[in-house]
């Protein structure tokens, strides 16, 4: 770093962002960098041409309060943006870049498949743009959610139940989830290319190093500046979920042995894929949506905190304290589903693996 003169990289973009945040773009590491708005005034006079000195002096405009203030926050300002790779002369964090195409993080390490999916897909998104996207969408997800109530409908009360594991439909139906899952990503990608902040890739991750799933990068979701956009590119998967899940249910309940019987093995993948979908605990689809809808960085983590505090009748840190009534209480229900998700899906893995037992092995019968 130039502690003299300190400077900005030449190739970083300063922008307003998601809830009109300031953000640094870094296109070498692909990752976004959220500053408050005192800060962004500064960052846009780091050109090399002014010492910290002449920094402190000009944005103080010569008042000593100001100035003493401003002197004490700039080398931490300044020391964060040096280790962060964003000044000039300072290296990079983890030597990562934005075209590597494996990476890990958040307990799941990735490995991107294609980056051509902007291209192949800028044709959709242009006819989609001239149609009125905004009802569009609404319709699209009132059909989701009739979806998903007719597939549940045709799986717990419309259809026979299972009583034994017929091998070829259970691989048939897990074949058929597998393109399901396709769609779901691809859908995603498709509201990121209308809304113009394309996926950078599609993949394939190991949640917790042992979970396959699939993805589409949607980092840039940060340039958009509305929450509606944001919440309906975290919400396209689970809408064309719910769509399939729709359709699934309808051939179910018209149709008998086997093609029946897959669709009811694929009833119950797509619904436990919902589960995992709207995940409040994990970086999930659900989880993105709560973020996007409230503009709140690591609700999880905040709803966590004010549940402890609650429980414990301890004080609140004070990055907290100052927060309202109505938010304290809105993060403590949060902390309340996340708890009572994480029991019901404990639950609904031992009751999961009692049936499989139960219809491998004849238990209980």
């Amino acid at each position: 770093m130039n502690t003299a003169a300190p400077k900005l990289r030449e190739e970083l973009e300063l922008l307003r962002g998601m809830d009109d945040t300031p953000l640094i773009f870094d296109p070498v590491t692909g990752h976004y960098h959220r500053i408050s708005p005192a800060a962004e005034v500064i960052v846009k006079h780091l050109d090399g041409s002014r010492t910290k000195a002449d920094l402190v002096d000009f944005l103080s405009g010569g008042q000593s309060t100001r100035s003493a203030a401003l002197e004490r926050n700039l080398d931490p300002f300044l020391a964060t943006l040096d280790k962060s790779g964003l000044l000039v002369g300072s290296a990079l964090p983890d030597g990562k870049r934005s075209s590597d195409r494996t990476r890990s993080s958040m307990l799941m390490p990735r490995v991107v498949l294609t980056r051509s999916l902007p291209k192949l897909l800028e044709p959709v998104a242009r006819v989609l743009r001239v149609l009125p996207v905004k009802y569009l969408a609404i319709l699209l997800g009132l059909v989701s959610l009739a979806g998903y109530g007719y597939g549940m409908y045709a799986l717990f009360g419309g259809t026979p139940p299972i009583a034994y594991v017929y091998v070829p439909a259970f691989l048939t139906a897990t074949a058929v989830q597998l393109l399901v899952v396709l769609v779901h990503e691809l859908s995603h990608a498709v509201v990121a290319q209308v809304l113009k902040v394309p996926v950078r890739g599609l993949g394939v991750a190991l949640l917790f190093y042992f979970m396959p799933v699939a993805y589409v990068d949607r980092t840039d979701a940060y340039r958009l500046p509305g929450r509606g956009g944001r919440v309906a590119l975290a919400l396209a998967g689970i809408t064309s979920d719910g769509i399939v899940c729709g359709l699934t249910g309808l051939t179910a309940l018209t149709s008998t042995g086997f093609v029946q019987l897959s669709a009811i093995f694929l009833l119950s993948l797509q619904l436990l894929g919902l589960i995992v979908n709207i995940n409040p605990l994990l970086p999930s689809d659900g989880y993105s949506a709560v973020e996007a809808a409230t503009g709140l960085v690591d609700p999880r983590g905040r709803a966590f905190t004010v549940l402890k505090s609650v429980v414990r009748g301890r004080a609140l840190p004070p990055y907290l304290a100052s927060i309202s009534r109505g938010a304290k209480a809105s993060y403590f229900a949060y902390g309340v589903v996340c708890v009572a998700y994480g029991c019901v899906l404990f639950a609904g893995v031992l009751y999961t693996l009692f049936t499989i037992a139960r219809l491998l092995f004849g238990l209980g019968a």
